[in-house]
């Protein structure tokens, strides 16, 4: 699947789009409004430091036609295939349960939240209002900062092309790198976001009351209650990561020209959106090898995942039982992983991950909360078998260790655990 309906959760929800929208009819804009949208590209373009090469469309979608497309969009592209092996991602990172219904919760939230997006296979804005389904004859102070976050999309789009930059390869099956591309393009169209927002409070001390106002009206100033958190953290990711990301590049260059030259040259892991210094610097993962695991799996099992997990969803696996502080310090210092996930006929999670690490300090930073984890997991009803090599901690599945390699192996039985864990220590 094009990750192209991944969207992070703002005051309001922005949704940059690579999906072919549904043909829009025709619409009259009021002169003021067009005169209002014109005006705010133009700042936009003088904000970005880019031009745009063709003109766009523009489309007024109603929210009930923006839930119709989002769930044809999401049912065409989220197959049950997919959505299998996205589950399964998710679960065996303890971010979501089994059996959660993927394609629901994505329409749900969505449906609910997005404001408007840029659709780059038609070139059009589409133009969602805040409050009610009709933008009148101009757009509010959010509904203004909301386009501008989007029209940076358009801009992008055709002095970068997009569709090249977040459909390269096969990084459909790194979701690591998937997201840190994301961030970039996120990112540099919130710091353009920020920049007219701040123009817009120097000219208007009342704009925040306004933004207030208006979230409240709208009655999304938060996010739906019921989206479980570490979902709602990976689609904020390229939004608040992405930011700071951009914002390093620009500061470090003083303009864009290091913000423009990364789209040439994307960040590849969320380490580097984490720790801007760290794409500057030109420090990439480091290789790990898995060696193979067909033999003590056997024909039941299918790998649906293999991959890097990466520093940010390495964090949001430790966030299921630690908290925040615990979870990040223990995730920095990561230098390189290689993951793969397993799936059984009756829908059971396998997956065995070895990790490299900066420095020794980090690797035994990570070993202890490591620990602390699995005793947070297991409770007082789970289990800790300790042998020589390893120790695995048995609740509703077994999660093996070994400390010194840095090698994690789960599996719904204990047998099953510690051999995976073995294939990788020979």
């Amino acid at each position: 699947m094009k990750r192209i309906l991944l969207v992070a959760i703002l005051l309001v929800v922005c949704l940059a789009g690579t999906a072919s929208a549904q043909d829009a009819p025709p619409v009259d804009i009021p002169p003021a409004l067009e005169a209002q949208m014109e005006s705010l590209e133009d700042v936009t373009a003088a904000i970005r430091g880019l031009h745009l090469e063709a003109p766009i469309g523009h489309a007024f979608p109603t929210r009930a036609e923006l839930r119709e497309y989002i769930a044809d969009q999401y049912r065409e592209e989220l197959t049950p295939e997919l959505a299998r092996r996205s589950l399964a991602f998710y679960v065996a990172l303890g971010m979501l349960p089994p059996g959660t219904d993927l394609t629901a919760l994505f329409i749900e939230t969505l449906g609910s939240q997005v404001a408007g997006f840029y659709d780059t296979d038609t070139g059009v804005m589409n133009v969602i209002p805040v409050v009610g389904d009709d933008p009148g004859e101009g757009l509010s102070i959010t509904e203004q900062i909301i386009y501008v976050h989007e029209f940076t999309h358009a801009l992008q789009d055709q002095n970068f092309d997009l569709d090249a930059l977040l459909n390269q390869g096969d990084i459909d099956a790194h979701p690591d790198q998937s997201l840190a591309t994301l961030s970039l393009v996120e990112g540099d169209a919130s710091l353009s976001m920020n920049a007219y927002t701040q123009q817009v409070a120097a000219a208007n001390p009342m704009a925040a009351l306004s933004i207030l106002v208006e979230g409240v009206q709208a009655g999304n100033l938060l996010p739906p209650g019921d989206i479980p958190q570490p979902l709602l953290r990976e689609l904020l990711f390229p939004y608040d990561a992405g930011l700071t990301f951009a914002l390093s590049l620009f500061t470090q260059a003083h303009g864009w020209d290091l913000v423009n030259a990364a789209f040439d040259n994307p960040p590849t892991t969320s380490e580097q959106v984490i720790h801007p210094d760290k794409y500057l610097a030109g420090e990439g993962a480091v290789a790990v090898v898995l060696s193979p695991v067909d033999a003590v799996l056997g024909d039941g099992w299918e790998m649906v995942w293999d991959t890097a997990l990466g520093e940010f969803y390495l964090s949001e696996h430790l966030r299921s039982q630690l908290n925040r502080r615990e979870a990040l310090a223990a995730a920095a210092g990561w230098g390189g992983d290689h993951m793969q996930i397993f799936v059984d006929g009756e829908e059971n999670v396998a997956w065995v991950l070895k990790l490299a690490w900066d420095t020794p300090d980090d690797a035994a930073e990570f070993a202890q909360a490591y620990a602390e984890f699995n005793s947070q997991r297991v409770g007082e009803t789970g289990s800790v078998d300790a042998a020589y090599t390893s120790t695995c901690y048995s609740a509703d599945v077994t999660i093996c260790v070994n400390v010194d390699a840095s090698v994690i192996s789960s599996a719904p039985d204990l047998s099953l655990a510690r051999a995976l864990l073995q294939t990788q220590m020979n």
